[in-house]
């Protein structure tokens, strides 16, 4: 279900599992955590897209999830999985970037969340479903949400289990631009590696102490000075 492709400086990781509109069950969560951290440190940018035209992805496989009713035992396997794929993307050291095509339902809002750039297309939507199936919602994606929507926007979102099209993510701030994924992937993956992740390093936590020296160390990228020569 899960692809992988390196196109220069771009990792492709794509959700192609036609007919099933992406969900996906424990195995594919723990496919996708593996590819993800198994991404080359060469790569500039990862793009998470789907290859399914129309649906980035339902979220989790409602036909492996509905065991779980009745197999207590296949519970913490099951949410460990989903738990492995997001924090696998979330740790990559280089801009993860989310192309949302279609909807978006479920755990791939917290795929989707791990990214550090959501670029919904027109047609995407989104949703939140668990209240309307009785069940909850990791903490973990919870805290994701409130971080990125706030806390009135993700009461919101979980109380009503409603969707929302692309422009009304984008006004909450559930995506961060309308457009088109791969080409401000490209735009990333024309600037320097090294400087990418100590920028996302930064981001990630700023007040972590060793950021004084990475900057100023960073004056020796071969790229900079490549780039002072025209400012001498």
């Amino acid at each position: 279900m899960i692809g992988f492709e390196m196109d220069g400086a771009i990792a492709r990781i794509t959700l192609a599992r036609d007919g099933r509109r992406n969900a996906m069950g424990a195995a594919h969560f723990h496919e996708l955590a593996d590819i993800a951290a198994a991404v080359p440190r060469e790569a500039a940018v990862v793009l998470l897209r789907s290859g399914v035209p129309g649906i980035f992805s339902a979220g989790a496989d409602l036909s492996e999830a509905a065991r779980l009713a009745d197999a207590p035992e296949l519970r913490a396997p099951f949410r460990l999985a989903i738990r492995a794929a997001v924090e696998s993307l979330a740790a990559l050291p280089m801009p993860l970037i989310a192309a949302i095509d279609g909807g978006c339902h479920g755990a791939a809002v917290a795929l989707m969340l791990a990214a550090d750039v959501r670029v919904a297309s027109s047609d995407a939507s989104f949703a939140i479903p668990p209240a309307r199936l009785g069940i909850g919602y990791p903490a973990e994606d919870l805290a994701r949400l409130l971080a990125v929507v706030g806390p009135g926007q993700a009461a919101r979102l979980l109380f009503t289990a409603a969707t929302i099209d692309a422009h009304e993510a984008l006004r909450i701030g559930l995506v961060d631009v309308i457009g088109d994924g791969a080409a401000i992937a490209a735009q990333i993956a024309a600037n320097d590696a090294g400087a990418l992740v100590m920028l996302k390093a930064m981001l990630r936590d700023p007040a972590a102490p060793d950021h004084a020296a990475a900057f100023e160390d960073s004056f020796a990228n071969p790229r900079f000075r490549a780039a002072a020569q025209r400012y001498r």
